[in-house]
């Protein structure tokens, strides 16, 4: 499964996936500006995304994201 920025990102909808799900992480993949990581930037909790270990900006105990 992949994620892909949807219109209300701040960069718009973009038809390459900017992230790889593996059970409950998100990995950067090849349509991420940044390009692929082999580190998580996200972990899945319940129906939230919060930042992972990989993140730019570490980890953060609170969501970024609700899954719905």
């Amino acid at each position: 499964m992949k994620a892909y920025p949807d219109y209300g990102h701040p960069e718009g909808i973009d038809p390459s996936p900017w992230f790889k799900i593996k059970g409950d992480k998100l990995y950067p993949d090849y349509g991420h500006p940044k390009g692929i990581d082999p580190s998580p930037w996200f972990k899945i909790k319940g129906d939230k995304l919060y930042p992972d270990y990989g993140h730019p900006k570490g980890i953060d105990p609170s969501p970024w994201f609700k899954l719905r």
